[in-house]
């Protein structure tokens, strides 16, 4: 398998520090999918499940809300390479985008191992 990049890397810290919970990465280079990475994670409610998006926008520079950030229930971000799918808890389970994924799952133990 090829290395992850640096900005996969470097966005995973920023989920971590942002106090996701149950962070997943799938490494989808090899599907026709349109995008590199997806990033699955889950806020606790549909309030902080908002704030996370909000605090996302302020970091990009951004007034562009993302895909479902109305109802806060499942927020979609699409920034090409990597796309980012933050749930409240409820719709993580219901959509079950772990499972469609899970043998291309990455090992996010070993992420930060092999970069420091």
């Amino acid at each position: 398998m090829e290395p992850i990049n640096n900005v996969v890397i470097e966005f995973y810290k920023y989920l971590l520090a942002s106090k996701c919970k149950d962070i997943a990465l799938y490494d989808l280079r090899k599907e026709q999918q349109g995008c590199d990475f997806i990033f699955v994670v889950t806020n606790s409610s549909q309030i902080l499940n908002k704030k996370f998006a909000t605090a996302m926008l302020a970091e990009m520079n951004s007034n562009v809300f993302p895909e479902g950030y109305s109802k806060g229930e499942w927020i979609i971000f699409d920034f090409n390479d990597i796309v980012l799918h933050s749930f409240i808890p409820s719709m993580r389970e219901k959509y079950s985008l772990d499972k469609l994924w899970k043998n291309k799952r990455v090992d996010l133990s070993k992420l930060l191992k092999n970069k420091d």
